[in-house]
């Protein structure tokens, strides 16, 4: 079951007053980036021998990471390193092949190019889980017992800041930060009258895109942090075990007005 366009957005887009602002931190443009980041795999394959994928990133976390694979390297890195020195690329390829004193050397020269890492959620605006109605760590800690086996312990879920007084067209009920490990709920929804299984559907979408983006990142994830606007197949399997799903999205569909007002 799908909202009708324009009313009812769910693991959106940032709203506008909560998207990120634009700088230097956003990942360069595609036509930009791929002519660098294919002479930069070449480089690194060079080094080590061995046919190098590389894929960018803006991921704060992590910013090299590699699998080594029967027919070479899958490398994720963070932009900041696509027009890093000579030096620097040699330290990447060390890093691969396990040299030590690689892993200082990149974390120098990310050092000095922090101002390119996304910063994470603003000083002074905590995450809250317990709300007036709902207390979302406990809602997480009983999902994920019961349908993640325990892999998304380490997600944060809370209640959003609550927007501006004013109705809008569109309400963004919840979604998953992959950058911050994150998923946030409309705080329109913590009031007596919601159903605790709305509630409880809302955050099992969320964490169930933090499961497969971290079973299967090089496919799922979104490298701005944001969901993928798609859900494959396998997703879709998945969320439809759920119980109350339809149940769910009805009461959604029905209380649209009054959760627009908040």
């Amino acid at each position: 079951m799908r909202p009708p366009p324009g009313q009812l957005a769910m693991f959106d887009a940032p709203s506008p007053e909560r998207a990120p602002a634009p700088g230097p931190t956003r990942l360069p443009s595609r036509e930009d980036a791929l002519p660098r980041a294919a002479a930069l795999a070449r480089r690194v394959s060079a080094l080590l021998g061995l046919p190098v994928h590389l894929r960018l990133t803006d991921n704060r976390a992590t910013l090299v990471s590699f699998r080594r694979l029967p027919e070479g390297v899958r490398l994720r890195m963070h932009h900041l390193f696509l027009d890093a020195p000579e030096p620097v690329v040699r330290a990447i390829a060390g890093y691969v092949a396990g040299e030590a004193g690689a892993g200082e050397v990149l974390e120098a020269f990310s050092h000095a190019h922090q101002d390119q890492v996304r910063r994470e959620r603003r000083p002074g605006a905590p995450l809250r889980s317990r709300g007036r109605c709902f207390d979302l760590r406990a809602v997480h800690a009983r999902l994920d017992a019961a349908w993640f086996d325990g892999r998304v312990h380490g997600v944060e879920v809370g209640w959003a800041r609550r927007p501006g007084r004013r109705t809008r067209r569109t309400i963004h009920l919840g979604g998953y930060d992959a950058r911050l490990r994150e998923v946030r709920l409309h705080p329109a929804l913590d009031k007596p009258h919601v159903p605790a299984f709305v509630v409880d559907y809302l955050v099992f979408h969320a964490l169930l895109h933090a499961d497969m983006a971290s079973s299967d990142a090089d496919r799922d994830s979104d490298d701005t942090g944001r969901c993928a606007a798609e859900h494959s197949p396998e997703f879709q399997a998945r969320e439809a075990a759920f119980p109350l799903r339809e149940s769910a999205w009805r009461w959604l569909l029905e209380h649209l007005a009054s959760l627009r007002r908040g």
